[in-house]
C-alpha cells in the first residue's frame, strides 16, 4: 500500500515548475523567498525543501525558460534572483491550461467516489 507522503511527493513534482513559474510571473524571486511563498500561498501543502527546489530551478534555466542574476544585499551577502523569460511565459500558459483540464478531468472521476462516505460511516 503506498502511503501518503509517497503520493503527495508524485503529485507535488508534477507541478513544482508551473509553481515557480507562476510566482516568477509575478516578480523575480531568490530561491528562500520562492520557497517561503509555496509553503505560504498554498496552505502548507506545498513544503519544499531548500535544496529540492534547485534542481527545477538549474533545470528551467538550462531550458532556457528563466534565467538569473546576483545581487548584493548588504557588504558581503549575493542573492540569486531568478527571473522569467519569454519561453517560460509560453510554457506557462500551456502548463497551466494542461493542469487545469487534467485535474477537472481528475476531478470529475474522483467525485463520483464514494470512499470519503464509507469511512466516515
Amino acid at each position: 500500500m503506498p502511503r501518503n507522503n509517497d503520493i503527495q511527493e508524485n503529485l507535488k513534482c508534477g507541478i513544482i515548475e508551473i509553481l515557480i513559474l507562476s510566482l516568477l510571473y509575478e516578480e523575480d524571486m531568490y530561491g528562500y523567498q520562492l520557497k517561503n511563498e509555496m509553503e505560504s500561498r498554498s496552505g502548507g501543502a506545498f513544503l519544499v525543501k531548500q535544496g529540492s527546489l534547485y534542481v527545477p530551478l538549474y533545470r528551467m534555466e538550462q531550458q532556457g525558460k528563466i534565467s538569473s542574476y546576483k545581487e548584493q544585499v548588504g557588504e558581503r551577502r549575493v542573492r540569486v534572483y531568478y527571473h522569467i523569460e519569454d519561453a517560460g511565459k509560453e510554457y506557462l500558459r500551456h502548463a497551466i491550461g494542461e493542469f487545469r483540464r487534467i485535474f477537472d478531468g481528475a476531478n470529475n472521476i474522483i467525485k463520483g467516489c464514494k470512499i470519503n462516505d464509507e469511512t466516515t460511516e
